[in-house]
């Protein structure tokens, strides 16, 4: 009965208007964050609408190289010169939505604020479930270790499709094909393995 009572006071304050009393007696009490951590809020705002940016740029150039990879290349070339200037081309442009890819996905990692300032951020790792996680710094050097290791593998495949050709005149072409076939198939590998960092 009491506790009944107490609540419709509540109420009654409440719809009265009476809120300086509840203030008064800690009923709502909204704490002022300190200057410290009002610049961590502003940094992690400014941190997730780069985020945001980010994704949506590797979303397009994503999505734009596998819609071409869709339409096709150089069914109309006839001759060994079209099909290996036509080639070219497609290289030059699918290495170039590669090459930004990998920027993007590596600005994503870098560019996450950390609760320290200086070398100590990039020394100390977070702690997770699973136990301590990279620091971004260390993140980044993976990934710049990871690509580097995929180029390698991309050059020397790619170098026995030509190989497989013995010189003649299909080798290029045929070269070119693999190195189409590989950055577009590294692109999705890409997009599993840093997929939490890569959607909107």
């Amino acid at each position: 009965m009491r506790l009944s009572a107490a609540i419709c006071g509540v109420v009654i304050l409440l719809l009265s208007g009476d809120y300086p009393w509840l203030i008064r007696h800690g009923a709502t009490q909204q704490k002022t964050p300190t200057p410290e951590q009002q610049e961590r809020q502003q940094k992690w705002r400014d941190y997730m609408a780069k985020r945001h940016e980010l994704q949506a740029h590797a979303k397009q150039v994503f999505d734009t190289e596998m819609a071409r990879e869709k339409a096709g290349a150089c069914t109309n070339a006839t001759s060994t010169y079209d099909i290996n200037g036509c080639f070219g081309k497609e290289l030059e442009t699918t290495d170039t939505n590669l090459k930004s890819y990998e920027g993007i996905i590596r600005d994503l990692i870098i560019s996450v604020p950390g609760a320290l300032e200086g070398p100590a951020a990039a020394a100390a790792p977070a702690a997770g479930a699973a136990g301590s996680s990279q620091a971004p710094a260390q993140s980044a050097a993976e990934f710049d270790h990871v690509n580097q290791a995929w180029e390698q593998y991309r050059d020397t495949a790619c170098a026995a499709a030509f190989h497989y050709f013995d010189g003649g005149t299909g080798g290029p072409s045929f070269e070119m094909q693999c190195r189409l076939t590989l950055d577009r198939n590294h692109m999705r590998e890409l997009s599993l393995i840093y997929g939490g960092d890569l959607r909107l």
